[in-house]
């Protein structure tokens, strides 16, 4: 498998032309297996050029990653970066350009004047809960069954797309004192199930029994107050306390939620 260790050996910048939009529509669809749910590239276009981000990483010639997202306003006129994709091909994961991605999506929006970035994704998938709650240092206060509906990519097809609601915090108070929180002893343990994540090309119903009792953990601890702040990889544990009142509110509410 190829490794791309040296920053030197890849770029990440913010595209520039229609050939570049072009190339991330295509990544979207090699990398999780599907065309009909990658991004059309005038959309992306639009993106790049109406305030959000898109941002390609190359190796030489070859693009290889993509990340972008938009401006979001919540309900109560929190205005923050709402990340739809990001991905890594297969042969370049693990090399920290998935980082370095986040790390210039996180550098853009900083620079766009805005300090909070969200997004989903799939609980089950415990590469991603790492990267994302133990790397990053976010957090997430939302779940929602079923998000996207039926979608036909390598990872989701024949289950049902249920998702996470992060929230990365950009500056020093929120990202202080979620590690503050993180080095506590007392922390409530959700456990994803043996059997997760499903394996692309596996029988979607052997993941059914372990996906539903993640989901209720998940939906228990998040119901009685409790967020999620970090993950323990060893223990394939979600790691959640309760935020203080001072910590500010969630950008975004996962449908069927309330305030």
């Amino acid at each position: 498998m190829a490794r791309a260790t040296n920053p030197a050996e890849y770029r990440i910048e913010e595209v520039q032309d229609l050939g570049q939009v072009e190339a991330v529509r295509d990544l979207q669809a090699e990398i999780w297996g599907s065309a009909a749910i990658a991004c059309p590239s005038t959309l992306l276009w639009v993106i790049s050029q109406a305030g959000g981000t898109v941002l390609l990483a190359s190796a030489g010639d070859r693009p290889i990653g993509f990340a972008y997202g938009f401006v979001g306003r919540s309900q109560t006129g929190v205005v923050y970066h709402r990340s739809h994709a990001a991905g890594v091909l297969p042969e370049f994961q693990n090399s920290g350009i998935g980082r370095a991605l986040k790390l210039a999506q996180g550098k853009a929006v900083r620079a766009s004047g805005l300090s909070r970035i969200v997004w989903t994704f799939d609980p089950s998938q415990i590469r991603n809960a790492h990267f994302n709650l133990r790397r990053l240092g976010a957090t997430a206060r939302g779940f929602c069954r079923d998000y996207y509906g039926q979608r036909d990519d390598a990872l989701s097809r024949g289950l049902p797309t249920d998702r996470l609601l992060v929230e990365w915090f950009l500056d020093e108070a929120e990202s202080s004192e979620l590690a503050r929180l993180r080095r506590r002893a007392d922390l409530v343990r959700v456990l994803v199930p043996q059997g997760l994540p499903a394996r692309p090309g596996d029988d979607p119903q052997r993941a059914k029994g372990p996906q539903a009792e993640l989901r209720a953990g998940l939906e228990t601890a998040l119901a009685s107050g409790l967020q999620v702040i970090d993950f323990d990889a060893e223990s394939r544990s979600y790691l959640l306390a309760e935020l203080p009142p001072s910590f500010p509110g969630p950008a975004e509410l996962m449908p069927g939620s309330s305030a």
